[in-house]
């Protein structure tokens, strides 16, 4: 049996100092490894996300190594594209991979006995292969199937250019050691394309020791609140529509739209346009202040673009439940955010731009506060029950070494 590799390298476009998307999940992984004696090392670009410039600290920055709670982060960089299309997303991404062989070409960076590489970019993966020493183990970690990410928001419409995602998919994928997915449709769908590695359902986490419940203040008037990216993915427009639905029945009830990102000009031109003045746009929030952050909102919101959130669960979820607030989704009756909602009744489900039904549910928990902290206080048992850090990535750590003791 061999013996449990004690250096890793996690392979990423997108880390800490990211607020949102997949930095937070990558950082809670790599600090995790690095605390249980896997000294791990994570390639990853200019922090940006989720806006289309390198933070104000990192611009003229020339050091291209720094420690992050431990762990080391080596940064190539990246080429950020400002108009957001398969393309350029593609051109971003090989970019990237570019940057990530040269450094493994001149050894500024080594190879690892254990590599994990994050997906929906195939272009990791493949940056992943070259990066995983001989004999060693590569893991890849899929967050977003790509070629159904850009079916389902329209980036390609081209049916050979999705064919050509896919085989590249299948090819890569196919090479790997493990692969991890989010939920079971996740792994049911790449079965479905061809996929015939091992494929085990790790799913998002919360560190429930970081984000608790905080007494609930009383806003007067209600405070509704949607944090984090605005892009096509999260089908904000369904958050418009239901803004308008309100201002006409409950102008009173106050929502706050709180983040950035490529749809951000969109969404404030579509406020001014339908003149909507319950809905107010701010910045995220620093990562530190996250408890109080999400206690500020009585009722959040998660919308999905239908189209693109067949197979996944937003992070987000699980952290709004972990400090113990309800909150209202919209999700196609099946998906596993459905399912989430039928296990955990800890939330509201409604039909995906059906602003009615949306602006329905909302009002259900405004006029009902005891419904609210119910639902809250499932939230919070649900992941504490299933979802906490220590439980996850604690049952995470015994699959990888079981694998690569195997061989």
């Amino acid at each position: 049996m061999r013996m449990v590799p004690l250096r890793a390298l996690l392979i990423t476009q997108y880390y800490k100092p990211e607020l949102i998307g997949s930095a937070p999940f990558c950082a809670d992984l790599a600090e995790w490894l690095n605390q249980h004696g896997r000294r791990t090392t994570v390639l990853t670009g200019l922090p940006h996300y989720p806006r289309a410039e390198v933070f104000p600290d990192y611009r003229k920055r020339r050091c291209k190594q720094e420690i992050i709670n431990g762990v080391a982060v080596e940064r190539v960089r990246n080429w950020i594209p400002r108009h957001r299309s398969a393309p350029y997303r593609i051109a971003s991404e090989l970019a990237f991979a570019i940057q990530g062989g040269a450094a493994l070409v001149t050894r500024r960076l080594g190879r690892r006995p254990l590599v994990f590489s994050l997906c929906p970019s195939i272009l990791c993966l493949a940056l992943g292969q070259i990066a995983r020493r001989k004999g060693g183990c590569h893991i890849a970690i899929v967050h977003d199937i790509q070629s159904g990410l850009a079916r389902g928001l329209r980036l390609v419409d081209n049916g050979v250019m999705i064919r050509v995602m896919r085989w590249c998919e299948r090819q890569l994928l196919n090479r790997v050691d493990l692969i991890i997915v989010l939920t079971e449709d996740m792994k049911q769908e790449l079965r479905r394309i061809g996929v015939e590695r091992p494929i085990q359902v790790v799913p998002i986490w919360v560190d429930t020791e970081r984000i608790y419940p905080l007494p609930e203040e009383r806003h007067e008037p209600t405070k509704v609140l949607y944090s984090g990216n605005f892009g096509k993915k999260q089908g904000l427009g369904q958050i418009i529509a239901m803004a308008e639905e309100l201002q006409a029945r409950r102008p009173d009830i106050e929502i706050m739209l709180r983040g950035g990102g490529s749809q951000a000009e969109a969404i404030a031109a579509e406020i001014a346009r339908r003149n909507l003045r319950n809905v107010r746009l701010s910045e995220l929030l620093p990562d530190h202040d996250l408890s109080r952050g999400l206690a500020s909102g009585d009722i959040h919101l998660v919308p999905q673009n239908p189209e693109a959130a067949e197979f996944a669960i937003p992070s987000k979820v699980f952290n709004i439940m972990a400090a113990g607030r309800p909150f209202v989704t919209s999700a196609l009756p099946g998906s596993s955010l459905w399912e989430l909602q039928r296990e955990s009744q800890a939330f509201l489900c409604v039909p995906p731009n059906n602003p009615a039904a949306f602006a329905d549910a909302v009002l259900k928990l405004a006029d009902d506060p005891q419904l609210r902290a119910d639902l809250g206080r499932r939230g919070r048992s649900f992941v504490e029950r299933h979802y906490s850090k220590r439980k996850v990535l604690g049952d995470f750590l015994m699959l990888i070494d079981r694998l690569y003791a195997r061989g």
